[in-house]
């Protein structure tokens, strides 16, 4: 299942996606809220084939997706975008790319919402104020966020100038991440109800954002009762985000053991790979799953990336075998913000991008080369290649 012909490889399980994509579909539907799969945890383009039939659309986050998403999507689907670094000379384009784009604060609005008004959607981001996540890195309501208008300069404005508000449609916020259960949502609804009900019920839609993973039955009610809020009372159409529900465990990194050595106390195995194609495990300490680590194992390894970056490490695993110059070492759950993030530091090539189709076949989609490096690094002989 995992033999690519090289290394390091990103593999995509097509099945596994599909399943994941349909299982989240299936709980928004259920409820009569609409999925835009949000392509910054993913932009492989077989993966976003795969999702694009059994979504409502994506949620881009800069031009560039946006673009992306058009060409998967063609004329089927609705894209939204959000962006708090808009710029003016793209504006015009993604006018014509999106049926929806919600503004980040109200100087955006003030400068752009004249010339988005007739071609899209306009919408809103608000802070709620209501942190949910304990990693400040993570918090979209932080002390001095730059995402979104505070909740209560909207409430005041709402409340003492009301036309600086006409041609604003709809309402996005975005307060999780990585979270399993729904009761933080429904505390923001219920705050957005009681805070600005009054704006609410002048608008078309709302976006509840991402950062669920949708991955515990037990929890849905919350989510239920928030969509449920939005609905009746207000009648507004509802969009969520879901990213990594969405592509987290249909991705694998696979790396070959390249040199093993004792330092100290450890054996380390050197990898082909690097934390550069997985940046999370080196800037925000995230710890990834590998297939076969066991608490009991024998055989005890640090697995280290192959850059001359002393903390180019992805931890310590134990295994029931010993390693090999040559082992495999395959990283599960690597479908989110893995390859979509990794770099060229030090020159070190990207994985290569594999599909797992349904039918178990193991088909090689995209092998970078020192043309595509080059290019990077702005060499003109490949700029146009």
């Amino acid at each position: 299942m995992f033999e690519p012909q090289t290394t390091p490889a990103y593999i995509y399980d097509e099945r596994q996606l599909r399943s994941d994509v349909q299982r989240v579909g299936a709980i928004a539907r259920d409820v009569g809220c609409k999925t835009l799969y949000s392509p910054k945890a993913n932009t492989v383009r077989g993966v976003l084939d795969a999702i694009a039939g059994s979504v409502d659309g994506f949620a881009a986050s800069s031009v560039f997706e946006a673009r992306l998403s058009r060409e998967v999507l063609g004329g089927h689907g609705s894209i939204h975008l959000t962006n708090p670094g808009l710029r003016a000379d793209e504006v015009a384009e993604v006018a014509a790319l999106c049926n929806a784009v919600t503004l980040n604060s109200l100087s955006q609005w003030q400068m752009y919402g004249p010339e988005l008004i007739g071609q899209v959607k306009c919408g809103l981001r608000v802070n709620p104020g209501m942190s949910l996540v304990r990693d400040l890195r993570y918090d979209p309501c932080r002390v001095n966020s730059k995402l979104g208008v505070p909740l209560e300069y909207l409430e005041e404005i709402h409340r003492q100038v009301p036309g600086r508000l006409k041609g604003i449609s709809g309402l996005h916020f975005h307060t999780n991440s990585e979270a399993s259960e729904f009761s933080g949502l429904l505390a923001t609804v219920r705050h957005l109800a009681d805070r600005i009900g009054p704006f609410l019920e002048k608008l078309e839609w709302i976006n509840l954002g991402g950062g669920y993973l949708f991955d515990d039955p037990n929890t849905l009610g919350a989510f239920h009762e928030s969509v449920d809020l939005l609905r009746s009372r207000f009648g507004l159409e509802v969009f969520v985000e879901p990213g990594t529900a969405m592509v987290r465990q249909s991705g694998y990194l696979v790396a070959s053991v390249v040199d093993i050595f004792v330092s100290g106390e450890k054996s380390v195995a050197v990898l082909d790979a690097t934390t550069n194609h997985w940046p999370e495990v080196f800037e925000y300490e995230f710890a990834p799953d590998v297939i076969g680590d066991s608490e009991e194992g024998e055989y005890e390894y640090l697995l280290a990336g192959g850059t001359c970056l002393a903390g180019d490490l992805f931890g310590t695993y134990a295994f029931h075998e010993p390693l090999d110059v040559g082992s495999k070492i395959v990283f599960a759950n690597a479908g989110a913000y893995s390859l979509v993030k990794a770099n060229y530091f030090n020159g070190i090539n990207l994985p290569s991008i594999y599909a797992l189709t349904a039918e178990g076949e193991l088909v090689l989609e995209k092998k970078f080369t020192y043309e595509d490096f080059a290019r990077q690094c702005g060499v003109v002989e490949h700029a146009n290649h």
